[in-house]
């Protein structure tokens, strides 16, 4: 592993993350730069400042679930505040927002406990993530809120290498347009690491990485 790149992001100038070059596997690929949200998920005002940009975008949508994914819990919540302010005059204004974050069954599909489907059924829910590489934990979190009856009012990553999920677009922090050496290769395949008989540097998890 390299040493990390200290990325600003775009949409929001007072927002970095960290890219660290490498050699990593996920769940569903390989990938050459791990992209750290570390400190804007549990710098307090780092949370604050990324959960104003996303709530901005979802002002004019009606939210009464936000899904939360992959330690995106804290930046939820402020979202979920931000969407709720009565000063801000937005459709959520003064609404009370459910947050909630699934379980997983044995062959690895997202469930809920029966006391919080109603939290989903017949609501609108804001898919939140950290990071949309390859769009497969988006589409499996939308087939879970379908399956309990709910409707998808959105989809958010901290970063997105996708612009869209069914029509909708993916709002986030940081786009593969601020790593431009960023690649991804679904379930291994094609990766030229692997091709050249690199070794993995670590294994990338919703809640971090760890080195092999």
């Amino acid at each position: 592993m390299q040493q990390p790149i200290r990325i600003i992001s775009k949409a929001n100038r007072r927002l970095y993350a960290d890219a660290i070059p490498g050699h990593f596997a996920t769940n569903h690929s390989h990938i050459n730069y791990y992209i750290d949200m570390s400190e804007l998920k549990h710098n307090l005002s780092l949370a604050l400042e990324a959960a104003r940009s996303i709530a901005f975008h979802f002002s004019v949508v009606s939210v009464d679930t936000i899904l939360c994914l992959e330690g995106t819990e804290y930046i939820g919540a402020f979202v979920a505040r931000e969407l709720s302010n009565v000063g801000l005059g937005g459709m959520n204004s003064g609404k009370d927002i459910y947050l909630i974050e699934p379980d997983n069954n044995v062959n690895g599909q997202f469930m809920f406990a029966d006391n919080l489907r109603h939290m989903i059924d017949n609501l609108n829910v804001l898919i939140l993530v950290n990071t949309a590489s390859t769009g497969q934990t988006l589409s499996q979190a939308r087939e879970c809120v379908e399956y309990y009856n709910g409707r998808v009012a959105g989809y958010s990553a901290l970063f997105s290498n996708i612009s869209e999920m069914d029509g909708k677009p993916v709002v986030s922090l940081f786009s593969g347009a601020d790593f431009p050496h960023y690649k991804n290769f679904v379930r291994g395949k094609n990766c030229p690491a692997c091709a050249a008989g690199t070794p993995l540097d670590a294994i990338v998890t919703p809640r971090g990485y760890t080195k092999l």
